[in-house]
């Protein structure tokens, strides 16, 4: 896995060696950055997963920098730790209003330093992968969730959620209509896997109208059937009976006798099994079985 990546825009050099330090033994690769300008510079370069920024810096100050980051369409999602000695309640909201996300103020805490920074790198990466029609966890939050099933003793049902000829409506019905179906299908999947699950299953979005949802094992093919039977009977009222035509495909695979290095293993198993669920007529499910590899 990549280290995470922080730009310390720091003209101090024992402040920045300092924070170099706390951050590098955390496990973040740490560029630095002496001034305002050759902090944006790293960070259009980089695309840092956090910018830790001095506020009193030569030729371009803190503020500025923040601002202009926060105007960029590409930039403006980078989570801003802002540094400063000046600690008066003026100074912290000129520092939030020209962007930062979070406030530390000088001398501080190497460990609050870095409790602060895990935690806006969590949360900024945890939005950014959101999906922005569901609101559902993206690819990279499925691949972290999959990687910890594999990593548990336990066995988990991993459902992979397709609709069958998705592009052909989409083309047909236009954008909205589209977008309307997505939307609901989203918090379909969500609400029959919470419900399946006790309230603590996952479900993620792949984009267009692939979701991943886990599971127990024993709840795995309940919950296909529901959901099967939930697309079925809303399908038309989503699309405005437009989407009639419109099939579910699921595949189920168990996480059972893989390991963690068998990510790879477990997406061909889930190819597979959707290969063949989307073979069969009309809406339907299957659990991946070795001869259907």
């Amino acid at each position: 896995m990549l280290l995470k990546k922080i730009v310390v825009a720091e003209d101090d050099d024992a402040i920045a060696h300092m924070v170099n330090m706390a951050l590098g033994d955390a496990g973040y690769l740490c560029l630095r950055a002496r001034d305002g300008t050759e902090a944006l510079k790293l960070v259009r370069v980089h695309l840092p997963d956090l910018l830790v920024l001095d506020v009193m810096m030569p030729r371009v100050d803190g503020h500025e920098v923040a601002r202009k980051l926060k105007a960029d369409v590409l930039l403006s999602k980078t989570p801003i730790l802002m540094l400063t000695a000046l600690a008066d309640t003026d100074s912290k909201v000129a520092g939030f209003d020209s962007g930062a996300d979070d406030y530390v103020t000088k001398p501080f805490d190497l460990r609050e330093l870095s409790a602060r920074v895990k935690a806006l790198i969590r949360t900024a990466r945890r939005e950014r992968d959101r999906n922005p029609t569901t609101h559902l966890p993206g690819s990279t939050a499925i691949e972290d969730h999959i990687d910890g099933l594999l990593n548990e003793d336990s066995a988990r049902a991993v459902l992979h959620i397709d609709v069958v000829g998705f592009d052909e409506f989409a083309d047909r019905v236009g954008f909205a209509k589209a977008e309307k179906l997505v939307s609901a299908l989203g918090a379909m999947v969500l609400d029959r896997t919470r419900a399946a699950g006790g309230g603590s299953g996952f479900v993620g979005h792949l984009g267009g109208v692939d979701f991943v949802a886990s599971d127990a094992t024993e709840h795995a093919e309940t919950l296909a059937e529901e959901i099967i039977a939930a697309f079925v009977e809303q399908r038309g009222k989503w699309t405005d009976g437009a989407g009639d035509a419109l099939n579910m495909a699921i595949s189920i695979v168990s996480t059972e006798g893989l390991g963690s290095s068998d990510g790879a293993t477990l997406a061909e198993r889930m190819a597979s099994a959707l290969r063949a669920a989307k073979q069969s007529e009309g809406s339907s499910y299957v659990v991946w079985q070795p001869e259907t590899a």
